[in-house]
């Protein structure tokens, strides 16, 4: 056999391994849970100086009608609906009033629109006016998120591969604007192992399912 025939073969070879490899991760990626909800799941996160304990509820909940997840972040719960195409998080947002505060936004919104795809991006958006006599009120929240990056990030709790670098807006408009922003890194079956906000960052450091 003549030594460019047996390069060819040896590229070829190559080139059919790589593809596999890329093959594979991506059917990986495609299937793993990077947000899960499992029941007893717990993380621990350092902000700072602060911890700030995160653990899914072991006891089913309802909300709005409809079976979902109780989140407890310090405490606090928070509900969740999970399918293999999306996560939605309730949100409820209030306007103040002069007699009370009147709640203007209570739905499940789109958070996690699966699978990760790095480039996508997607958006959620909520419109609705009040009326209080000659007072109108237009409120529009707006989710926007982008699929930035896969990377790899080290904690304390280990080095974790093929995270999802997720980049979020919010803006919500009302009497007055406001805007957040923050990234999320999400590992797979570990869920969320690194958050940056304007305050500051949260790093895992402890995970039990």
């Amino acid at each position: 056999m003549h030594f460019r025939n047996r390069l060819t073969i040896v590229l070829v070879a190559s080139i059919s391994l790589f593809i596999f490899s890329c093959s594979d991760t991506l059917l990986y990626r495609a299937g793993a849970n990077y947000f899960p909800l499992t029941a007893g799941t717990n993380w621990k996160y350092l902000a700072g100086i602060d911890t700030i304990y995160v653990e899914v509820d072991t006891v089913p909940a309802v909300m709005l009608n409809q079976s979902c997840i109780r989140v407890y972040r310090n405490g606090a719960p928070e509900y969740y609906l999970s399918s293999p195409t999306e996560i939605r998080r309730l949100f409820t947002n209030t306007i103040s009033r002069p007699n009370a505060p009147d709640t203007v936004e209570h739905r499940f919104a789109l958070v996690y629109q699966l699978p990760f795809v790095v480039g996508n991006s997607y958006l959620e958006r909520f419109d609705t006016t009040l009326t209080y006599g000659p007072d109108t009120v237009n409120y529009t929240h707006i989710l926007a998120v982008r699929v930035a990056a896969i990377e790899n990030v080290s904690t304390s709790a280990g080095t974790h591969y093929d995270c999802y670098r997720l980049e979020f807006e919010e803006k919500i408009f009302a009497r007055d604007t406001t805007e957040t922003n923050w990234t999320e890194w999400l590992a797979p079956e570990t869920g969320i192992v690194r958050r940056q906000t304007a305050q500051g960052e949260e790093v895992l450091v402890e995970y039990r399912r």
